[in-house]
C-alpha cells in the first residue's frame, strides 16, 4: 500500500483533498523510534519500518525523502482497517481517513462492516447525539470482562500452548491437529473464554473443517456459542455472532448430509441423539434475525441468508420453544463432552512424546 500511495502521488492520480485528509492522520513517529519492543524474529517496530520503508522507496522509485516514506509507512500501519468479506474473512487493508480518526474502546459502540469495497458503520447500541462514536482495534474484545484471576501457572500454559500453536501454523493441516488439540489440553484447566483459548479454538475449528473432521468442527464451534461469545460479543446480533452462528448452521447442513448418508466420519454425534433439522431451523432463525442489524437488511450478507434459508427449507416455519431447548440441552453437552476429550487427547499425545524421548 506504501508504494501504491507513492506511485500515484507521483503521478498525480491522487486528489489533493484525499492526500492531505491521510497527511492529517497521526503517525505516532516518535512513539515507534523509542520502543525497545521485539517481535519473535528480533526487530523492533521502528526496524520494521525502516525495512518497508526502504523496498517502497527502492520500487516505487519516488523521490520523497526517506524520513518522509517512514513516516507515510508509519500512518499506514496504524490506520488501515483490515479489509474483510461479509462474514469477516480477510482480505487485506483498507485506509479511509475519516474512518481511521475512530478511537478504540473496551466497549464500542460501532462496529465496521465490509460490503465489497463499501465501508459501512454499525451501531452496536443508541447512541445519544454528539457522542463520540468508538471502534475495537482488536479482533476479540474483553467487553468489560475482570481480568483473569491470578495464577502463577498461567503464563507457562499459556507460552507453551502459544508455541504449539505457532508450530501448527507451519505444518499442513492433518498434521497441526494433533499440535492444537494438545494446545487446548493444555489451557482446558482455565475458562475457555480466556485468551489464548478462544485464538486457538478458532484456529483448531478452521482446520477441522480444512482437514474435514466434521465432529471435531462441530463441538469447537459449539464452544464458542455457548463458552465464548456470548461474553465476548454480548449482542446476540453482534456481527462477529451472526458470523459464526451462520457457519455452524453450514457446517450443521453439511453433517445432517452425513448422516442421511450414513457416513462413519461423524459416529461419534450419534449418541447425542440431535435433530439436526430441528437445529438447523433454530440455528437460522437467529442468524435471519441478527442479520438485519449486524449486517444491515439491504446488505448481501442478509440477502444470502434469506436464499440460503428458501433453498435449503429452514426458513418455513418455526419450531415449538420447548422443542428447540431440548435440542439445545444436547448441543451443550456436545461442547462439554469436547472438553473432556480435548484433556484426553493431551494426555494421549504426551504419552507419545515421552515414549518418543525415552
Amino acid at each position: 500500500m506504501v508504494i501504491q500511495l507513492l506511485l500515484r502521488r507521483k503521478a498525480k492520480s491522487l486528489p489533493d483533498t484525499e492526500w492531505q485528509a491521510f497527511l492529517d492522520l497521526q503517525s505516532h513517529v516518535d512513539d515507534f523510534s523509542s520502543s525497545k519492543m521485539k517481535n519473535e524474529h528480533g526487530l523492533t517496530t521502528w526496524h520494521t519500518i525502516e525495512l518497508m520503508s526502504q523496498a517502497a522507496s527502492s520500487y516505487s522509485g519516488s523521490k520523497e525523502p526517506f524520513s518522509f516514506i517512514q513516516t507515510l509507512t508509519a500512518r499506514i500501519l496504524i490506520n488501515t482497517h483490515t479489509l474483510t468479506t461479509p462474514t469477516l474473512d480477510p482480505l487485506g487493508l483498507c485506509l479511509a481517513p475519516h474512518s481511521a480518526l475512530l478511537n478504540h474502546s473496551c466497549t464500542p459502540n460501532t462496529v465496521i462492516i465490509f460490503s465489497g469495497s463499501t465501508l459501512t458503520l454499525r451501531s452496536l447500541a443508541a447512541i445519544p447525539a454528539k457522542s463520540e462514536l468508538s471502534i475495537s482495534y482488536i479482533a476479540c474484545i474483553t467487553n468489560g470482562l475482570p481480568d483473569p484471576c491470578p495464577d502463577h501457572n498461567f503464563d507457562a500454559v499459556e507460552a507453551r500452548a502459544v508455541g504449539l500453536q505457532a508450530e501448527a501454523s507451519t505444518l499442513p493441516p492433518d498434521r497441526a491437529a494433533a499440535l492444537l488439540k494438545s494446545a487446548l489440553g493444555f489451557l482446558s484447566q482455565y475458562p475457555p473464554h480466556w485468551q489464548p483459548n478462544p485464538l486457538i479454538l478458532h484456529t483448531a475449528f478452521l482446520n477441522a473443517v480444512a482437514t474435514q473432521s466434521w465432529a471435531i468442527a462441530f463441538s469447537n464451534a459449539l464452544i464458542a456459542y455457548f463458552y465464548i461469545d456470548p461474553l465476548h460479543h454480548r449482542l446476540s446480533w453482534h456481527p462477529v455472532r451472526v458470523v459464526r452462528k451462520w457457519a455452524l448452521l453450514r457446517l450443521v447442513t453439511q453433517i445432517a448430509g452425513l448422516v442421511s448418508e450414513g457416513d462413519d466420519s461423524i459416529k461419534g454425534l450419534e449418541k447425542f441423539g440431535i435433530n439436526w433439522q430441528t437445529v438447523a431451523m433454530g440455528l437460522f432463525q437467529e442468524v435471519a434475525d441478527g442479520a438485519h442489524l449486524s449486517h444491515g437488511s439491504n446488505s448481501s450478507f442478509t440477502a444470502e441468508v434469506k436464499a440460503f434459508g428458501e433453498g435449503a427449507g429452514v426458513g418455513r416455519k418455526k419450531h415449538e420453544k420447548a422443542l428447540l431447548e431440548e435440542e439445545w440441552a444436547k448441543l451443550r453437552k456436545v461442547a462439554d463432552n469436547r472438553g473432556g476429550n480435548a484433556k484426553e487427547e493431551d494426555n494421549e499425545h504426551r504419552k507419545e512424546k515421552s515414549t518418543s524421548y525415552s
